[in-house]
């Protein structure tokens, strides 16, 4: 009996493999198509024929079969339509055996019947075992029923039951363990083959890598983006293609990944085959088996090349904005609003450092009757020529120069003392007067002239920045009233 048994396993794994492999890229379920299954009740029909053929003996003169295994099954998987199909072909399949007869026709109408209440529980809100379990049940009470009554003596109607029931019952344990595998089995591997299929036709970048950085899997994506075939960068270590500037970030980035297994995005350059970088943005994923232990890295990536370049050009449009935003138009160096970004910034710098800070504020002599004399035109090009001579004298980075307004310019010198801006300063009215602007026709002078205020502080948290402008201003105040063409000092 138990070899008989084996037989009707081996026969029910081999349909089911084979119905698996059928089965693996359609799939089968409540949702899939009519065909389907039809395909998968007629299927299980012909597995109940082949067991039907081999059966169990029980007793010398009593068999019994366990040709409703596959039923079960499908009628789980495929609901109502495959239930009643395969019950339908269970029947027919009795008949074919043995005829047209009493027996084979009961046979076929308690097969359709099986079939109709098996569709009915496949559409029960339970969980699938649930319903494996349900039927199952009703197969085994039905079956032993049906042996009971067929069976004249009763003490051998036992015997059989006795004997059918662990045997009904190991396979239908063995029938959802093997189902069961194959559904899984077909629906990873359809995932994968969807994964796959997502990744052949990306229009991003899919890689993966070893945990040191070697490439394991590049989409073919690779060929329009990197230049290179999925086959030429197999076994490659990526850090050969990344620009020399980068590698330093990359590597902490991939530092962090590994420490942290949380997912980072960089963005780098990479080297393609026809020798250009261009820019990638890359997101980095650790995958990890079922130990928990990092195997691989999976990344995705996307040619940024134009949204970098785009960035760049708009970067250096705003930079090329902002620097004309505080140029003053007709003299080229700082305006007054540039000026007093710069000083304030300056200011804390000088706090900070307990250092002095000065500054420089001078207009230039009689520009007035200049203007009224030699007209505007010859105005603002009396003051680009004083601001351009001015501006020369400046030797440090951080020395500033701004027109301050009409007439008059501001310069500040960070870290100078009040001897230091005298000196500066100084050289400014000599330069300027050496320079020689003609004045002729202005009365009292030939050449034009600056007149000069120095301010000089040691930042302190109680006083404000503008306070060094109120001291120079006021020390060009008494310059002016001095004669012209001189200096004032305030410290």
């Amino acid at each position: 009996m138990y070899i008989d048994l084996m037989n009707q396993l081996a026969i029910t794994a081999t349909l089911f493999f084979i119905g698996g492999k059928y089965f693996e890229n359609r799939g089968l379920d409540i949702n899939s198509t009519l065909m389907t299954k039809i395909l998968a009740g007629i299927g299980a029909g012909f597995l109940g024929t082949l067991l039907m053929l081999s059966t169990i003996y029980v007793t010398e003169t009593v068999i019994v079969d366990l040709r409703y295994l596959g039923m079960v099954i499908v009628a789980v998987a495929g609901g109502p339509v495959s239930a009643l199909v395969a019950g339908l072909s269970i029947g027919l399949g009795r008949i074919l055996i043995a005829d047209v007869t009493i027996s084979s026709l009961t046979a076929l109408s308690v097969a359709i019947t099986l079939g109709i209440v098996f569709g009915l529980i496949s559409r029960l809100n339970i969980n699938r075992f649930s319903k494996y379990l349900l039927m199952y049940s009703i197969q085994i009470l039905v079956t032993c029923t049906i042996l009971y009554n067929l069976i004249d003596e009763v003490t051998i109607s036992k015997v059989v039951i006795f004997n059918y029931v662990p045997n009904a019952i190991i396979a239908s344990f063995f029938s959802v363990y093997i189902a069961e595998y194959i559904f899984e089995t077909n629906k990873n591997n359809r995932a994968v083959m969807y994964f796959k299929i997502m990744a052949d036709n990306s229009i991003d970048l899919l890689t993966t890598h070893d945990i040191d950085g070697t490439f394991k899997y590049i989409s073919p994506s690779s060929k329009k983006i990197l230049g290179y075939y999925s086959e030429e960068l197999l076994g490659k270590d990526p850090y050969n293609f990344y620009h020399p500037d980068d590698i330093a970030k990359i590597r902490k980035a991939h530092s962090d990944l590994l420490r942290s297994a949380v997912s980072n995005t960089i963005v780098y350059r990479f080297k393609r085959k026809d020798g250009v970088y261009i820019w990638l943005e890359s997101t980095s994923k650790i995958m990890k088996s079922n130990l928990n232990n990092p195997i691989e890295i999976i990344t995705s990536s996307r040619d940024i090349t134009a949204k970098k370049e785009f960035e760049d050009t708009l970067l250096q449009s705003n930079n090329d904005l902002k620097k004309l935003s505080n140029l003053d138009g007709l003299t080229q160096i700082s305006n007054r609003r540039h000026f007093d970004e710069v000083l304030e910034k300056e200011w804390k710098v000088s706090l900070r450092n307990n250092s002095p800070i000065s500054l420089i504020m001078f207009d230039i002599d009689q520009f007035k009757k200049y203007n009224d004399t030699f007209g505007h035109q010859q105005g603002d090009n009396c003051i680009k020529e004083v601001a351009r001579v001015s501006k020369s004298l400046l030797m440090r980075p951080n020395d500033f120069i701004a027109r301050y307004g009409g007439e008059e310019f501001a310069v500040i010198l960070p870290n100078t003392d009040k001897e230091g801006a005298k000196k500066l300063a100084e050289k400014i009215r000599l330069m300027i007067e050496n320079t020689a602007i003609p004045l002729q026709n202005v009365k009292g002078d030939s050449f034009v002239t600056v007149s000069l205020g120095v301010a000089t502080i040691v930042p302190t948290n109680t006083v404000h920045f503008t306070q060094l402008i109120e001291f120079s201003d006021t020390a060009l105040y008494y310059a002016k009233n001095s004669g012209r063409n001189t200096l004032i000092s305030i410290e």
